[in-house]
């Protein structure tokens, strides 16, 4: 059983110039399967936002519903086309609903799923994926850009099938997963290193070792909002994002 934690923020040079937060997180558990999800927006899609906030919702729904059949597919390629397909399905969906192109709502696509003893995962674009494994913050997928400098690919990407990264494993040893964008990771992620911030191993031990209120509420969500929203952000004008999946202590 895992904790969840996931906020996003509108980064300060969208604040200035009257742009919406781009990212979005969204988090599901149906059935046993537990699924965490983060889009990165594209700059240049008139409604990213909202094609973000479609594809972590379907990318969760997708996720839960497929967990055991993904985990034990042996065909990466037509598992790759498959997952794509349905995401582009929902974004054509909300394009033809809003008139506009589907490119109008690229973005970026992480996710992770986790289910009795196995994990697996998505990667499309830039941010960046780890987990705690033996108390060691290692790297999943890391951030992968276009063959230009300061772009990446989009769900919406001609090579976007090519491009995606899948991933799965066991979850024994496993203490948690961190899910960031390149906002967040402007911060938390060494790029040039391929290391973590050490901050974010805390991060994913506190999400773990949450207790839950009366209420139902964890009170580090909204410490890790304040982390979030002060000291992460203003280590960049972009927006940032963060998903962590802690495992919960026994």
């Amino acid at each position: 059983m895992f904790n969840v934690f996931h906020h996003y923020t509108r980064g300060r040079g969208h604040e200035l110039d009257g742009t919406p937060c781009q990212d979005r997180t969204q988090y599901l558990s149906c059935n046993g399967v537990q699924a965490i999800c983060l889009a990165d927006g594209a700059g240049s899609a008139s409604q990213a936002e909202l094609g973000a906030q479609a594809v972590v919702e379907e990318g969760c729904a997708l996720l839960v519903e497929r967990f055991s059949e993904l985990l034990a597919s042996a065909d990466a390629e037509r598992t790759r086309i498959e997952l794509l397909d349905r995401l582009l399905s929902k974004l054509r969906q909300l394009a033809t609903q809003h008139r506009i192109a589907p490119d109008d709502l690229a973005s970026t696509f992480l996710g992770v799923a986790v289910a009795g003893d196995h994990f697996l995962g998505v990667h499309i674009g830039d941010g960046v994926i780890g987990y705690l494994k033996d108390d060691e913050l290692r790297v999943v997928s890391a951030p992968r850009n276009s063959e230009f400098v300061n772009q990446t690919t989009f769900l919406t990407s001609q090579n976007a099938a090519q491009s995606m990264r899948l991933f799965r494993g066991s979850l024994d040893g496993v203490g948690g997963f961190i899910l960031m964008s390149d906002g967040a990771g402007e911060s938390l992620f060494d790029a040039r290193s391929g290391q973590f911030a050490p901050a974010c191993s805390k991060i994913i031990a506190t999400v773990g070792a949450g207790v839950p209120r009366r209420n139902g509420n964890f009170k580090f969500r909204t410490q890790l909002q304040k982390l979030i929203d002060l000291q992460v952000r203003s280590a960049t004008k972009d927006d940032c994002s963060i998903a962590v999946l802690g495992r919960t202590v026994p």
